[in-house]
């Protein structure tokens, strides 16, 4: 049974919300708890819009099909994928905007399909972004093909041989071997901190899924 409320009333720790559900129908079905659903009343903003439309067009210089292709194309794929319901552009709320954005985001990262921007800028998720970068062995700076970077006291190397021991859990990131160790600013010939800070950028855990798609030992 689902019903809609509204909300009357909110305070720092709590939010009233009035919904039309008789006493009787509670005293019946012995309902105690009750599950909310929180909609989002925001509207996607033009910068949303035109990320979506800007990775459209990079999908489009990649596959050849037109904008208006993708957009039907990958909004069918979104909604088969999570379940949504089916959604216009011009006035989707702001979280399925974001979630959207993130999913045609990944849907480059995991096919090489290559942005005019970096995708770090374009994605609203960076953790979400961080972890597929590693998981598609992308660059999380310029979208080259990645080496894995151990972080911190994570680091392999010097004792630790990277085949015998265990990386699960160890703090991660994708990063060419530019950035990772060729480039004067690589992250091996500065300081972690300062490169991280720079870049805005952090390291990922590695769990059970990441360790099996990068080959390495759990």
């Amino acid at each position: 049974m689902i019903i809609h409320g509204q909300v009357v009333k909110s305070t720092d720790t709590e939010v009233f919300i009035r919904a039309p559900l008789s006493s009787y129908l509670v005293d019946k079905r012995r309902i105690d708890t009750v599950e909310i659903i929180v909609a989002d009343g925001r509207r996607i903003s033009p910068d949303q819009r035109k990320k979506i439309y800007a990775t459209f067009a990079d999908i489009s210089n990649y596959t050849g099909h037109t904008t208006e292709e993708l957009k039907s194309i990958m909004k069918t794929l979104y909604i088969a994928n999570t379940g949504e319901k089916w959604f216009s552009l011009s006035d989707v709320d702001m979280t399925t905007a974001s979630d959207f954005l993130q999913y045609i985001i990944d849907f480059c990262l995991e096919n090489g399909i290559p942005t005019k921007d970096s995708y770090l800028d374009r994605s609203p998720d960076i953790s979400r972004f961080l972890y597929m970068s590693l998981a598609t062995r992308t660059c999380a700076l310029c979208s080259k093909k990645a080496e894995v970077h151990h972080s911190g006291e994570d680091r392999v190397g010097m004792g630790r041989n990277r085949l015998k021991i265990s990386h699960l859990g160890l703090q991660a990131v994708a990063l060419c071997a530019e950035h990772h160790r060729l480039g004067k600013g690589a992250i091996h010939n500065i300081p972690e901190a300062e490169f991280y800070d720079m870049h805005h950028i952090y390291p990922i855990r590695l769990d059970e899924h990441l360790c099996k798609q990068l080959g390495l030992k759990i």
